[in-house]
């Protein structure tokens, strides 16, 4: 357990009287300043970014690529869906992804054109391995003559390229990071949940024009799983970025558990300058879930075991990987499809297909819209 200290004098960030509620898209710039933007509600995110498209692409031709990736997008999307042959699934749901990811590429301006592009990705067995147990996907960096999708979607999404050599993901490394479906891979793998909720993240300022995060946890949350302050500060990621401060704040009867960034942003104008920055930080290390109910979007961090670090993804890319996976298998090797369902991960198999790929049009379509795009909730 990490001892906690006194946390910064500060008080939460306003936007004209207005606390700002965590987001990956909490604010919006105007010609001015930044101002507070409330989520969407649809049951139609196609339509969402079919129209951010219209919006922001200004480029007639590019316009014209982007919405017909798109429009293929959504037919694979739906004929995944109208499918009653589990195999057939991945396959569809994974050219869906891909089509969305080469129109988010455009939008982003990662890339003019996809008229001769290559996945990025290539599935393998570890030499004597066993199939899935010891599959990996190994993805490919982009260059300016050759466009890796997977890698130009890194891009558009703000992270990173690929190293020159590319990246080895694990399969069995990488299943445990989904976070629909989790709880059914920790049965099969029998190992402990290693996403924990976020209880709250408030943007926190001072006097002296810094601008800082307070990430929140229940304690029972960690207790229940036996995981201590230290280890959650360090297989989140979160080692040095955040250090646990004195709270006495109860929720559910137990005590919650607060964590301060230790550095700071500074800002010169407003503070509201400096949260889009401030979020960019923290997003590599949180997973988010689109639900129908208030508050409509969950937030948590993933405990990933210091031997499987290598193999992480950010949410939408560990996604699209997995279901790169997914799809080649059932394309070329489906006997070992059929194999899988029946054995102890097909359960996880099946939820994934069957849950995933709506929270990732929603997670995408928020990334398209720069704005919080939510499932309209259900009226009776």
């Amino acid at each position: 357990m990490t001892n906690s200290v006194a946390g910064r004098p500060g008080e939460i960030v306003t936007i004209k009287g207005r606390s700002i509620p965590f987001s990956f898209h909490p604010v919006t710039r105007s010609t001015r300043r930044y101002g507070l933007q409330s989520r969407i509600f649809s049951t139609n995110p196609w339509g969402i970014i079919r129209q951010s498209i219209e919006d922001e692409i200004h480029d007639a031709k590019h316009k014209i690529q982007a919405l017909s990736f798109l429009e293929q997008a959504e037919n694979f999307y739906n004929s995944a869906k109208l499918s009653t042959i589990v195999a057939a699934k991945p396959l569809l749901f994974y050219y869906c992804f891909l089509n969305i990811a080469k129109s988010f590429c455009i939008k982003a301006g990662v890339r003019a054109s996809y008229e001769k592009a290559k996945h990025g990705l290539q599935e393998e067995v570890h030499p004597g391995g066993k199939e899935f147990d010891d599959s990996f996907v190994k993805a490919f960096k982009a260059k300016p003559n050759v466009a890796n999708i997977f890698d130009d979607l890194r891009k558009a999404l703000r992270r990173p390229s690929l190293p020159g050599g590319g990246r080895v993901y694990d399969l069995k490394y990488l299943a445990p990071q989904l976070l629909q479906g989790h709880r059914v891979w920790c049965d099969a793998a029998d190992q402990r949940e290693r996403f924990v909720e976020i209880y709250d993240i408030s943007f926190m300022k001072n006097d002296s024009k810094k601008i800082r995060l307070n990430i929140s946890f229940v304690s029972e949350d960690l207790t229940r799983f036996g995981i201590t302050h230290k280890q959650l500060l360090d297989q989140a990621g979160l080692k040095g970025k955040f250090r646990r401060i004195h709270c006495t704040e109860v929720c559910r009867g137990s005590r919650i558990i607060r964590f301060e960034q230790i550095i700071p942003m500074a800002f010169t104008g407003r503070s509201a300058d400096k949260i889009r920055d401030i979020v960019e930080y923290i997003k590599p290390y949180i997973w988010s879930t689109a639900t129908i109910i208030h508050p409509y979007r969950k937030h948590y961090v993933y405990l990933c075991p210091a031997s499987e670090v290598a193999s992480m993804a950010p949410q939408i890319l560990s996604v699209y990987a997995y279901f790169y996976y997914l799809g080649s298998l059932t394309r070329y090797k489906p006997y070992h499809f059929d194999q899988l369902l029946s054995g102890r991960f097909g359960g996880h198999i099946q939820e994934v297909i069957s849950n995933i790929p709506q929270q990732f049009l929603y997670l995408i379509a928020s990334e398209f819209s720069d704005r919080e795009i939510a499932h309209a909730p259900i009226v009776l």
